[in-house]
């Protein structure tokens, strides 16, 4: 996408090619793959690239400009928008429907739990410490799309934590094929206080070195939000 990355053709998920890549550019940043101030490629480049037409690219760069994602000005080009409003863009613009966020949910139970018990015993005293800063940020955070993202680097971090590179590089492709429903979590504070709350007990897990207890408290975690996911969406929201 950038002169610095190569991030391979679109793949098509239905509805225009347009749609297509609206969704493709949010997810890249959303899961921080293209950062805030970042430049993306020429329109030519990025059109090949992706394998879509110029007037498809155009269309979607346009869309994403009006949700706040992008900033195009002329002789500077296109970039990633330093200040990026995750969770009205994919709140307001994105139709999901109830089986994707089943499968959004069921991936996560499958995959996470486990990946949190391999880092149990494989953990290291750095990568605790940063879990700690993650958690103590996610705590203080003032608003929805920051708690968005230290969610996306708490369970990224997890991920890497199994010293399995093909493990953490599964766990970002969970991040980018999940972070719609993951935003739904974290609209409110009672969700946003759930998350952390379900972080610190993974992470206690993961300090002890205690596989067992990690994979549990993983799958706790992953139960509650889905359940403040299915209330949030269903228009009657978890209270404390």
């Amino acid at each position: 996408m950038t002169d610095r990355l190569q991030l391979g053709r679109l793949a098509r998920e239905g509805g225009s090619v347009a749609d297509d890549v609206v969704r493709h550019l949010q997810r890249l940043i959303v899961t921080g793959v293209l950062a805030p101030g970042e430049r993306l490629a020429p329109e030519r480049t990025l059109a090949a690239e992706l394998g879509v037409s110029r007037n498809a690219l155009r269309e979607a760069l346009l869309r994403l400009e009006l949700l706040g994602l992008l900033d195009r000005r002329q002789g500077r080009g296109t970039r990633v928008s330093a200040n990026l409003p995750l969770t009205s863009t994919f709140t307001a613009h994105l139709e999901q429907d109830a089986a994707r966020f089943h499968d959004s949910a069921e991936l996560r139970t499958v995959v996470e739990p486990q990946i949190a018990r391999l880092a149990a015993g494989r953990i290291q005293a750095d990568e605790i410490a940063a879990l700690t800063e993650l958690l103590r940020q996610s705590a203080a955070a003032p608003d929805a799309d920051e708690s968005v993202r230290l969610d996306v680097a708490f369970h990224v971090e997890v991920a890497r934590a199994t010293r399995n590179a093909l493990l953490a590089s599964l766990s970002e492709l969970t991040v980018a094929w999940t972070v719609e429903a993951r935003v739904y979590s974290h609209l409110d504070d009672h969700g946003r206080r759930l998350s952390s709350a379900g972080h610190g007990r993974i992470l206690r897990a993961l300090a002890a070195h205690d596989g067992d207890a990690a994979e549990a408290a993983m799958r706790v975690h992953l139960d509650e939000i889905a359940e403040v996911i299915e209330a949030v969406r269903a228009g009657t929201p978890v209270v404390d």
